[in-house]
C-alpha cells in the first residue's frame, strides 16, 4: 500500500511540476538505483528526486513559498528531506494509514484528511467564494479529477486544483467545466497543450478580463481587430509597480 501511494505521489508531483513549469531536468530515482550512485544522502529513503538548475531548485533553495509543494507530498503520506541543494528523499509519515478507503465518494469526504484539506482551501481564499466573492457557506471544489487509472483520493490533489465556492457557484462551475471539456473535444492534444501556456502568458501581461474581451471581439475586419486591441491595451499590467 505504501508503494501504491508512492507511485501516485510521483505521478501527481510530476503533473504539478509540469503545470508549474518546474520540471527542468528533474529525475526520479528508485531507492535501488539511487544506492548504486553511492551518494552520501537518502540511502534510507523510498524515492529520490534530483533537480539540477531547474525552477524547482530555486523554489526549494531561495526561501520561496513551498506550502503547496509540501501539502501535496503530505497528502499521500510522505515527507521529504533535502540532501544537497539538488536532491531530496521521500520518507513515510509515521502512523499514516495507507489503506485504500472503501465506500462512496460522499463517505470519503468525511475523512479527516479531506476535511483538513478543504479547510485549508477555504482559509487560503479568505473565506470568500473565489468566483462571486460572497461571504457564504463554502465548499471545496475539485476543478478536475484524475483518470481512473490514477484513482486519487479526494485529498490527494494540489491546492491549486481546488477552489473555495459557495453552493450556487459550485453547481454552476461544474456545468461550466463540463462545457469547457466538451469544447476541448474539438481540439487536438497539441492544441490543448499550447492553449494553457498561451492563456497563462497573456494573463501575466494583461488583465484576464481584457484578454477574454480581446478574444471575443476579434473578427475578420480591420475594425474588429483594432477594437480587440483597444480592449487589450486597456488591460496592460505594469509589473514594475
Amino acid at each position: 500500500m505504501v508503494i501504491d501511494n508512492l507511485q501516485r505521489m510521483q505521478s501527481a508531483l510530476t503533473e504539478w511540476m509540469i503545470k508549474e513549469e518546474m520540471v527542468g531536468d528533474g529525475l526520479f530515482f528508485t531507492i535501488e538505483d539511487w544506492r548504486l550512485r553511492k551518494e552520501s544522502f537518502h540511502d534510507d529513503s523510498l524515492l529520490v528526486l534530483v533537480f539540477d538548475s531547474s525552477p524547482l531548485h530555486s523554489l526549494l533553495n531561495l526561501g520561496c513559498d513551498t506550502s503547496e509543494f509540501d501539502d501535496l507530498i503530505g497528502s499521500f503520506g510522505f515527507w521529504y528531506e533535502m540532501g544537497h541543494s539538488w536532491n531530496m528523499g521521500f520518507y513515510p509519515i509515521d502512523g499514516y494509514d495507507y489503506s485504500r478507503l472503501k465506500g462512496t465518494y460522499s463517505q470519503k469526504l468525511q475523512d479527516p484528511r479531506w476535511k483538513a484539506k478543504a479547510e485549508t482551501v477555504k482559509k487560503r481564499a479568505g473565506y470568500s467564494c473565489q468566483d462571486c466573492k460572497a461571504k457564504a457557506r463554502l465548499e471545496a471544489h475539485h476543478c478536475y479529477y484524475s483518470s481512473m487509472r490514477e484513482n486519487y483520493e479526494p485529498w490527494e490533489y494540489p491546492l491549486s486544483a481546488l477552489r473555495a465556492l459557495c453552493r450556487e457557484c459550485h453547481i454552476e462551475r461544474e456545468r461550466a467545466e463540463i462545457r469547457l471539456r466538451a469544447f476541448a473535444a474539438s481540439l487536438t492534444r497539441m492544441e490543448l497543450d499550447a492553449m494553457r501556456p498561451a492563456i497563462r502568458d497573456a494573463t501575466y501581461w494583461y488583465q484576464t478580463e481584457a484578454v477574454f474581451k480581446f478574444l471575443s471581439t476579434l473578427g475578420p475586419e480591420e475594425r474588429h481587430i483594432q477594437k480587440a486591441l483597444d480592449h487589450l491595451r486597456k488591460g496592460v499590467i505594469d509589473h514594475d509597480d
